[in-house]
């Protein structure tokens, strides 16, 4: 699987993310040539080299004469999410980056809607609904898919000081709808004056990566570095790496997946409260709960809650986990799994129906039985559990051998 990093060194901007994978190797004429086929006009594509804090990177700023100010107005034009929608859908851009670009304007007006208190086709937007900001966001999602980019990562967000002046007047740095862009994600706080992560770069983040703060096991293919306008203390630069996600063993026979392991470390709490709290970090998305006997500080017996989940439904986990327990904090960290191929089948047995799973390794097979079914099966039949497990697995083993 392709995956592309996108370090935030020293911000990041709509145009920093393109002109990143732009130095990473996308053809800037043929994301010029998909551009033009968004049925907006009056604009060129500038790009150029430059260096910030000794760092060559690439600039790219799209000119637009005139069209997004009415004469004698200095606001810009304002678009509502149905009119951006629109303009992407027109265009002769794939179904796929399409739907990427329409998704991270769908994120930004759901931001800006419940920053204003406002509903989602209420919203109209401002800066991010210029020319270039829909330029640049169906541009980075036009450059990721030229390079067949599956998985994008990104590290912490930079946080700078000061007040951000925007059309409504001056806000805190980041403005509101960043900052509820950057809702759960780690941020690191910096001495720079200034806005690092624009409100475009935010939208485009918060939609195609679903685990802000990562870095994945990759290979590093291809690196590129995007220029902002600003000058820092730190280069003004994005760096994006683009390469082979690590994400399988060199063994045909293994399987392989990323999960998150989440752990919290509970001393005050009635044992007798686990039971409902297990139960609940499985419904929101756990692949598996347990908990452990451990000491903790002044000799405090205790126990400690973990869990494993998908990505995707690592922060509803260490929400439940937060919500349910007395813990004020939740550990995680990814690590890779590795897992012998299996499949789940329902078998007619004379007992009824059984699910078992069959896992393979090698030309070998191994079944288990689903536990709910053969305790269902003994309490229809006023079997002993035991006895009922004999006899299926002995079944199976006789279909195995015939």
């Amino acid at each position: 699987m392709k995956s592309a990093y996108i370090e935030m060194i020293g911000g990041a901007s709509g145009n920093m993310l393109l002109g990143a994978l732009i130095d990473a190797g996308v053809d800037a004429d043929t994301i010029e040539r998909a551009l033009r086929t968004i049925p907006v006009h009056g604009w060129t594509m500038e790009r150029s080299r430059v260096v910030k804090c000794g760092i060559a990177a690439t600039y790219v700023d799209f000119d637009i004469s005139g069209e997004d100010c009415r004469p004698g107005e200095q606001q810009p034009h304002e678009r509502h999410l149905a009119d951006v929608l629109d303009i992407i859908e027109r265009s002769e851009l794939s179904g796929r980056v399409r739907e990427k670009a329409c998704a991270v304007y769908r994120k930004l007006a759901q931001a800006e809607a419940l920053v204003h208190g406002k509903t989602v086709d209420d919203i109209h937007f401002h800066e991010i609904g210029q020319i270039d900001a829909i330029l640049d966001v169906a541009g980075v999602c036009f450059a990721l898919d030229q390079l067949g980019v599956e998985h994008v990562a990104c590290s912490a967000y930079p946080v700078g000081r000061g007040s951000i002046s925007m059309h409504h007047g001056h806000y805190p740095n980041p403005p509101p709808a960043t900052t509820e862009l950057m809702r759960g994600a780690p941020t690191v706080a910096t001495d720079v004056e200034g806005e690092m992560v624009t409100t475009t770069a935010a939208a485009i983040l918060a939609t195609l990566v679903a685990q802000p703060g990562v870095r994945p096991d990759m290979t590093f293919e291809a690196i590129g570095y995007g220029a902002g306008r600003s000058d820092f203390r730190v280069p003004n630069v994005t760096r994006i790496v683009i390469g082979s996600s690590v994400a399988r063993l060199a063994v045909d026979d293994l399987d392989s997946d990323e999960v998150v392991v989440l752990e919290t470390n509970i001393d005050d709490m009635s044992p007798q409260d686990f039971a409902l709290a297990v139960e609940r970090v499985f419904a929101a998305g756990a692949l598996d709960v347990w908990t452990t006997a451990i000491g903790m500080k002044k000799n405090r017996p205790a126990i400690m809650l973990s869990a494993i989940a998908p990505p995707q439904a690592a922060e509803d986990c260490a929400r439940t986990m937060l919500t349910e327990t007395t813990t004020l904090g939740v550990r995680t960290r990814t690590e890779r799994r590795v897992m012998l191929p299996r499949e789940s089948r329902s078998l007619a047995t004379p007992l009824g129906n059984v699910r078992v799973k069959v896992a393979r390794i090698g030309d070998r097979t191994r079944t288990a039985l689903e536990h709910d079914d053969v305790v269902r099966i003994a309490r229809e039949r006023n079997l002993p559990i035991a006895s009922v497990s004999r006899e299926l697995l002995a079944f199976i083993e006789s279909l195995q051998t015939a």
